[in-house]
């Protein structure tokens, strides 16, 4: 889901996949493996933010739709 060629036309790739984990409640362990600081640096701001309001997860689902839909690997 982070390559900007797989998105739905108009939609920028998405930053927010570990606040869209964070926001399932079926989810009890996400982890992050960063290749180096800067990774971690972009990662750790979900744990502030948190979960994503109900538009957000509905924006992300439809991305995740589309992707799933029109790509042949996930």
């Amino acid at each position: 889901m982070l390559n900007l060629r797989k998105m739905p036309p108009g939609e920028p790739v998405p930053s927010d996949c570990y606040r869209f984990l964070l926001s399932n409640p079926a989810v009890d362990v996400c982890l992050c493996g960063p290749k180096d600081i800067n990774q971690l640096r972009q990662a750790l701001p979900a744990l502030e933010l948190g979960p994503l309001d109900e538009d957000d997860i509905k924006r992300m689902k439809q991305i995740g739709d589309h992707v799933r839909n029109t790509t042949r690997k996930f």
